[in-house]
């Protein structure tokens, strides 16, 4: 008896703030996973209803280039250096649709775009994209803003549904331990 009730003295009172911390965590991880999902969800069904409606149209390639971002150094330390950069291709190209000139950037038809290590993997993406030139694109009369290069399935709706609910998934497992 005497350790039961030593243990319930080191175990620590939860103030109000531990709730409202709590609260938070569990807001934002949940908040990302539905997030996640959401977006993932929304971006694969306007995929499959535009390929399924693409006419081909004939485009001028306006710009091809590779956009690079760097993450911010979070390690002060002296020599230090723990920032990353990413390479995301972009091909801006204009078109004709129902008597309408559109631009687009799109690759693939969905938003969500892939990103990479290194510059010379994201130029080999664009490799055959060189401004002035005419290319094959695609666009849904129903939708025709949305105009893209490639018609191929992209996996990144499917990944961002993955990554939501792995998202949720961690938080549940998380909250019994909480």
């Amino acid at each position: 008896m005497k350790a039961f009730e030593q243990s319930q003295r080191l175990r620590r009172k939860r103030t109000f703030m531990d709730y409202v911390m709590l609260a938070i965590f569990v807001l934002a991880f949940g908040g990302l996973g539905i997030t996640l999902i959401a977006v993932g969800t929304r971006e694969l069904f306007i995929q499959k209803r535009v390929m399924a409606n693409a006419v081909e149209v004939e485009a001028v390639v306006l710009s091809a280039t590779v956009k690079e971002s760097t993450s911010p150094d979070t390690d002060r330390r002296l020599l230090r250096d723990n920032s990353t950069k990413s390479y995301v291709p972009e091909v801006r190209f204009a078109y004709t649709m129902g008597g309408v000139r559109y631009e687009s950037d799109l690759l693939y038809p969905t938003v969500i775009v892939n990103g990479y290590a290194s510059r010379e993997r994201a130029l080999e993406e664009i490799g055959e994209y060189t401004p002035g030139a005419k290319v094959r694109a695609y666009a849904d009369a129903s939708v025709p803003q949305r105009g893209f290069l490639r018609f191929e399935n992209s996996a990144n709706p499917k990944w961002f549904i993955v990554v939501g609910v792995l998202t949720l998934i961690f938080l549940a497992i998380l909250s019994r331990f909480l």
